[in-house]
């Protein structure tokens, strides 16, 4: 035999041995093995058994050998189950083994299922039959006779076996026929009815557009002469509420741009002083023209800015410079609060109805200011509730523009509440610092009690007042609080740290979290100092310094009562702005190490919670210096890279689902900035956004934005 031949012999022994040795034929010897030894254990026993000292008959019915079998689920010794086979004597003649006699046990295992044979051949598609023959059905109405005598329809059924889509005589199958019944004798004849009213004339009109708007343009306006809500029926004149549908017009692109030039020139018509702005009825604002100084303004119907008051005839009132411009709802309508200096009595509260002869002093409360920086105002119970400060102390206040009282004789509470309040304020001091807040029912106010410290205190609208002492020891010293689930939420001291707390408006009281800095035992010190606190669905949103010196989101849930940090990368949340929402996601600047001072959001979740867009794309920060939401849409005045790849400088951005745009940039061109919202913020009326901007020609002026809503109902061609 030949070497090469002997090694073909050995490598087919090899090949041999190795599959008798695979893991298979392994398993099933091991099987085997096991169920053997089974077996020879239970002969061992029987012969054990039969070498004792024999039993009596009633020994040996009373003392059998059993076999017991007990089901095994998969685990490491039969991965994939199997069975435990116990034998042993029933010394105590139950029938049954039990642990103490067992005498022996084994496993017997399943074996592993096998792999699936080979997919067989697939078979050969069989050839398509023959379309079928469609049925027909025809209808053909038949005159009065025979089959019916009134006349009727004939059905008839059948294949349409020469497929022409009609069915032929020779293709009837079935016929049938539904017969009209007798006709019905002639009812008696109905009386006339009553002639219809007269009805109302359509009418169409045709109007200027207004110059706010479109320069050159018209509105044209379809209706009913109706007299509908408040128009008057039949007068021939086209009312508002009589228009149906209109048509707007412009010739030319709508309008917006700057307001007005308050102050000529590039001379500044607003400043860090003077810059208040609100809408209501109309646009008010402060400003200053060069001449009068800081006054009241107003915009009429054309937006055109005019002078409202010259409250100060020598100076500058600074309208709003302390609680800005505050509204109201009153019994006589919407109203406007503010502080003014008329350079006679001080600072105080003035009121507005947005006309000259409606601009008045409240009234000489304190000599010399009766507002100052320690003043807090809140809208409630149809008027505002205003603190001031002064010789007669801090005092606090009820007004609606035309009644002006001591908030403990308000004119809705009854003499004896208004004389228990007068006793119960007697001990209090620091009214409102920091916290004045009403809501439908309660005026929430911090206040320094004698016993108690510096405390929140509530005063329910029939005159009864709650004191609550969230720290025993010392004082709370409340801040930031929201009116939340039927009472108020609040940052307040527990006499270690700063922690948020519950007060349920019945005067029960307690802490919500006991939160401590990152990795101690220290409590927090610094609870919303920024970001404040908001409210999405059950969950209360604010920011705290948790770790190092930078303040980031936490998320309290009155569900689950867990604390969650919604996101350690997002820094300084709110630092430079106030946070705006739209009731299901907040939005805020923030700083991120990848992107510098950004806008960034959340929706209470930490998934929710991330940078919204990049303005400037990098570590470059945007520095936005207002928000404001509106019209489905966020505004932001920031900097930001536009479509063409330019630094818009500070502009107008509108963002819709996380994509930026520039909406409108008063100062155009490669290195301009407006400084847009440098002084000011964002305001909204019904048709534009205003914010104060340099267009580089004007100075810091009034802008106006078109809203997008707004613009589609023109139709513009230029």
């Amino acid at each position: 035999m030949s070497s090469s031949e002997n090694n073909n012999q050995t490598a087919r022994g090899d090949r041999q041995r190795n599959r008798f040795f695979t893991l298979e034929n392994t398993k099933r010897i091991l099987k085997t093995t096991v169920v053997l030894s089974a077996l020879l254990l239970s002969i061992w026993a029987v012969v054990l058994n039969q070498a004792l000292e024999p039993l009596s008959d009633e020994e040996l019915e009373e003392n059998s050998i059993l076999v017991e079998t007990e089901g095994r689920e998969a685990d490491v010794y039969c991965p994939e189950g199997g069975a435990d086979i116990f034998l042993g004597t029933d010394f105590d003649g139950n029938g049954k083994l039990s642990t103490d006699e067992i005498t022996s046990s084994t496993k017997v295992c399943h074996g592993q299922q096998g792999l699936s044979g080979p997919q067989g051949q697939q078979g050969y598609n069989g050839v398509n039959g023959d379309h079928g023959n469609g049925s027909l059905v025809n209808l053909t109405a038949i005159s009065p006779g025979v089959p019916c005598s009134f006349g009727g329809i004939q059905i008839q059924s059948g294949i349409d076996l020469n497929r022409n889509q009609f069915l032929d005589e020779a293709e009837v199958e079935t016929t049938a026929h539904v017969c009209d019944g007798l006709l019905g004798e002639d009812g008696t004849a109905g009386e006339h009815g009553n002639n219809g009213s007269q009805g109302y004339s359509a009418l169409i009109d045709q109007q200027p557009a207004p110059t706010t708007l479109c320069s050159n343009g018209v509105i044209m306006r379809f209706g009913v002469d109706d007299g509908i809500d408040a128009g008057i029926a039949g007068d021939g004149l086209l009312h508002d509420d009589e228009v149906r549908e209109s048509l707007r017009i412009c010739s030319e692109q709508l309008y917006q741009g700057i307001v007005g030039d308050l102050n000529l020139g590039v001379t500044n018509g607003h400043s860090s002083t003077c810059n208040e702005f609100t809408f209501g009825n109309t646009v008010l604002l402060s400003a200053n023209n060069g001449i009068n100084g800081c006054e009241l303004w107003a915009l009429d119907g054309e937006n055109t800015p005019t002078l409202l008051k010259d409250i100060h005839s020598s100076g500058d009132s600074i309208p709003g410079k302390i609680l800005g411009l505050q509204s109201m709802e009153t019994e006589r309508g919407l109203r406007f609060v503010f502080d003014a200096d008329d350079g006679i009595h001080g600072r105080e509260l003035w009121v507005t109805d947005g006309t000259a002869s409606g601009t008045l002093m409240i009234g000489d409360i304190e000599t010399g200011d009766g507002i100052d920086y320690t003043s807090e105002i809140t809208e409630w119970m149809n008027g505002v509730v205003f603190t001031t400060n002064g010789q007669q102390g801090q005092r606090m206040w009820w007004t609606n523009g035309s009644v002006t009282t001591s908030i403990w004789q308000a004119p809705w509470l009854t003499s004896s509440a208004s004389s228990d309040l007068m006793n119960q304020s007697a001990s209090l001091s620091s009214l409102g610092e920091n916290l004045l807040l009403g809501d439908e029912n309660r005026l929430w106010f911090a206040g320094k009690e004698t016993n108690i410290g510096l405390e929140v205190m509530q005063l329910d609208s029939d005159g009864t007042m709650t004191m609550y002492d969230l720290h025993p020891f010392g004082d709370s010293t409340p801040s930031e609080a929201l009116v939340s689930n039927g009472g108020l939420v609040l940052v307040a001291g527990d006499g270690t740290g700063r922690q948020l707390a519950y007060l349920d408006g019945n005067g029960g009281q307690q802490w919500l979290t006991s939160m401590t800095k990152e990795g101690t035992t220290t409590p927090v010190s610094t609870m919303a100092p920024k970001f404040g606190l908001h409210q999405i669905g059950d969950s209360i949103v604010f920011d705290a310094v948790y770790r190092g010196s930078d303040a980031t989101l936490f998320t309290y849930s009155f569900a689950t009562s867990n604390l969650v940090e919604l996101n350690s990368n997002i820094l300084a949340p709110g630092h430079s702005l106030e946070p705006v929402s739209n009731g299901n996601t907040i939005w805020f600047d923030c700083v991120l190490a990848s992107t510098g001072m950004e806008l960034c959001q959340t929706d209470g979740t930490p998934m929710g919670t991330h940078l919204t867009v990049d303005l400037m794309q990098g570590v470059s920060s945007s520095l936005p210096k207002a928000l404001m939401y509106t019209d489905s849409t966020l505004f932001v005045l920031a900097k930001g890279i536009d479509e063409t790849g330019t630094d818009s400088g500070h502009a107008l951005w509108a963002i819709d689902n996380q994509v930026a745009s520039v909406a409108f940039d008063p100062y155009t061109g490669i290195g301009n900035d407006s400084s847009a919202g440098s002084y000011g913020g964002l305001i909204a009326s019904s048709t534009h956004v205003f914010f104060i901007a340099d267009d580089g020609t004007h100075g810091h002026e009034l802008h106006q934005y078109l809203l997008p809503s707004v613009q589609d109902e023109w139709v513009v061609w230029s």
